[in-house]
């Protein structure tokens, strides 16, 4: 795009509300570049949310949410420009915001749902009138239509929920390419499907079209120049432009040829005036002034007030064209920095974030294999700073950006696009990471939960180090076990390992076979170590947890895993190593049975809890654990336990020394009885303690050596 095709206008000119500046040079401070994210009035602000070019932007009313379209990402934002996710651009998404394939759908833009979810069963329109049709399709919220060489159908959502309507009646009348002339269904190429003599009645979200940065559309101009810092000069078409101009040029247009010869002008830093409303924001700009007038190419102004009542004005600057003329890339160092998405808001509109008690500024970072053109991102939530204080609100931020792109032969340089990330100052409590490697899998979640007190005396050991402080997850495998992966904080060449740290996988993360595979033998393979030295614990606690969490194939791996606690505890309590075999119970309840407890069909997983219930009242009783005896009785044992269908004589004579430590007479009696009808002998009763209160008692006595 050549500067000397745009349009022209005065810089002064029906600029009412404010004059031409004269007399001194404006201070440095008062014109800040737009890239310091300074300029400001006294009610309102500018600042930068988004780096790199932005190729649409869309309002979503329902939600007062905007969606921005940059670097194969959509960026979704508040009104007031706070960042809250990202998602790269999924393969099928219709220009409505949903995607729609033949198998799935997802409605992210909407539901902030990440995953690909299934139809509701299909329903045949092709008996509906015309009128009945559209009728049905405008009950939906969002409609987009499909068609092969025999069928076609619509797909339709509403309430969180789509299914496919067969149409195929109306086969002839369906489009898949009635393009939208739009500034981003031109752009981006997304799909546009349409009926023929359909309208849909309504929109999830509207696209905001850019206008000039400089007119607000009624020959009136929102912006002054008032001085102008000469960078570089521009010669458009280079030298060799020029001097083929200054002669061939001269003499065809002598001859009456048409054309302009070749423009010189100068490129700088303009001191800008932008009015919005009855404030004055001032900054920089760097454009261009030809023959003594300052024009605005590489910007452009987007406001989403008509279809968002009371919406602040966003502006972009990005380059001045794609960067194939000679003499651009030289330029583009100029104002590189500043090319991004820009908000017009109200002083305060987004408060910082609370400084937590012992921490500073500090950011995520992720280490492992490539995730190729998928950033590594994260939800990141905070502890309160102090108790009864509400906690910060979550942000959102990525870990890692995208592996760059591979300039091509002819290409323009690449300018990476990212956001301008909240500085986050409050101790994390957890993360939720997301990452994939291809198109055709879902995102792996990683959850990370963090130990409050040893999280907060680790910020405070490393705060004030050199370098900026950083809490990295390292994970070596991006589709293994959470065994070898790590947190850590860093502060220059300072580390400090984060060993409290929980991670497991999200529910619905569909992992490979191969590794799902690895994590059981994993399992016993770390079973084993643990039972040469107890300092092999936690790896098996890790794996197990990991087993346990994956849902979509727990209730298989229940046994295995059940039997692997039930062995090591029996192992511990025969070394009198009481201290493991509480560690491994309270996580067994914690971390383990809530995901598997509903599963318990399996008649070896069965008798391997009933085993991990004998084994802790062994021992929790005689360590003075009344606590952890009781929680393996409400859940292990639970209401429904009936012990003439037992089959394990030492659950029932360890639930009878239970019974009889804590005055339950009845129980202990009924436990007894059973224990003794799978083979318990009565002298084994007679010698144990745990009976001193009863000895004397007949009840007892006739429970004991009642016969078998």
């Amino acid at each position: 795009m050549h500067l000397s095709s745009l349009r022209r206008f005065g810089v002064c000119a029906a600029y009412a509300l404010l004059s031409c500046a004269a007399g001194a040079k404006p201070s440095p401070q008062e014109y800040p570049r737009l890239s310091e994210n300074l300029a400001a009035s006294p009610n309102l602000q500018v600042r930068k949310v988004l780096h790199g070019e932005v190729e649409g932007l869309f309002a979503l009313p329902r939600t007062q949410q905007l969606v921005a379209v940059a670097g194969g990402y959509l960026w979704k934002f508040t009104a007031q420009g706070e960042l809250q996710d990202t998602l790269r651009v999924p393969g099928g998404i219709h220009t409505s915001g949903i995607v729609f394939t033949p198998h799935y759908y997802s409605d992210w833009v909407y539901s902030g749902d990440r995953r690909r979810k299934p139809y509701a069963p299909t329903v045949d329109g092709n008996r509906l009138s015309q009128a009945e049709l559209f009728a049905e399709l405008d009950r939906a919220e969002h409609v987009e239509f499909g068609r092969n060489d025999t069928s076609a159908w619509a797909y339709l959502l509403s309430g969180g929920k789509a299914w496919i309507l067969d149409i195929t009646r109306q086969r002839d009348k369906v489009d898949t390419y009635c393009r939208q002339r739009t500034h981003s269904a031109e752009k981006l190429g997304w799909d546009a499907t349409c009926l023929g003599g359909y309208h849909p009645a309504r929109k999830g979200w509207t696209e905001i079209e850019p206008g000039d940065f400089d007119s607000t559309g009624q020959d009136i101009s929102r912006v002054k120049v008032v001085d102008f810092d000469r960078r570089r000069l521009h010669l458009e078409e280079g030298l060799s432009g020029q001097l083929l101009g200054a002669t061939v040029g001269v003499a065809l247009k002598a001859l009456g040829v048409p054309g302009n010869l070749p423009s010189r002008y100068w490129f700088g830093d303009a001191h800008t005036q932008l009015r919005v409303g009855r404030e004055v924001l001032k900054f920089k700009a760097f454009i261009p002034k030809e023959d003594g007038q300052f024009r605005f190419p590489n910007m452009a102004w987007w406001d989403p007030s008509p279809v968002l009542p009371g919406a602040n004005p966003w502006f972009t600057v990005h380059p001045r064209s794609y960067l194939h003329h000679p003499g651009e890339e030289a330029l583009l160092r100029h104002y590189e920095k500043d090319i991004g998405l820009y908000l017009v808001r109200p002083r305060g509109a987004v408060p910082g974030q609370a400084m937590g008690r012992g921490a500073g500024a500090w950011r995520p970072v992720f280490t492992g294999p490539s995730t190729r053109s998928y950033a590594v991102s994260a939800n990141v939530e905070f502890a309160a700073a102090r108790p009864g204080e509400a906690a910060a609100p979550a942000a959102h931020t990525w870990l890692r950006s995208p592996d760059e792109r591979k300039r091509h032969a002819g290409m323009g340089p690449q300018i990476p696009v990212q956001a301008l990330w909240p500085v986050l100052q409050t101790v994390p409590s957890a993360l939720t990471l997301h990452w994939r490697t291809s198109s055709e899998e879902e995102d792996t979640q990683l959850r990370i939960e963090l130990p409050a007190s040893e999280t907060r005396a680790a910020f405070e050991r490393l705060q004030g180090g050199k370098g900026p402080l950083e809490l990295v997850v390292q994970v070596p495998d991006l589709e293994g076990p959470t065994l070898g992966m790590s947190v850590l904080l860093r502060s220059g060449s300072l580390q400090q390992a984060l060993p409290g740290a929980r991670m497991a996988y999200v529910d619905n993360t569909a992992r490979p076979a191969s590794a799902r595979k690895a994590s059981v033998q994993a399992l016993r393979d770390a079973n084993a170590a643990a039972q040469r030295s107890p300092g092999a614990l936690p790896a098996f606690l890790q794996i197990a947890q990991d087993l346990a969490q994956d849902l979509q194939r727990v209730q298989g791996d229940a046994s295995d895993i059940t039997h692997a606690y039930a062995q090591l505890i029996n192992h511990f309590n025969g070394r009198e190593d009481f201290a493991a075999s509480s560690r491994l119970v309270r996580h067994y309840l914690a971390q383990v049975y809530p995901s598997m407890g509903k599963y318990q069909r399996d008649d070896k997983q069965v008798y391997n809890v009933g085993v991990i219930a004998s084994q802790t009242l062994a021992f929790a009783m005689r360590t003075n654990e009344r606590d952890l005896a009781e929680a393996v009785m409400a859940t292990l044992i639970g209401p429904g336990f009936d012990p003439a269908v037992q089959t394990n004589g030492t659950l029932m004579y360890n639930l009878s020394c239970y019974y009889a430590l804590t005055g339950d007479k009845a129980r202990m009696l009924e436990a007894i009885a059973n224990a003794r009808r799978l083979g318990k002998q009565p002298a084994q009763f007679l010698r144990d303690t745990d009976f001193d209160r009863y000895r004397q008692d007949a009840e007892f006595l006739q429970a004991v050596n009642a016969p078998t």
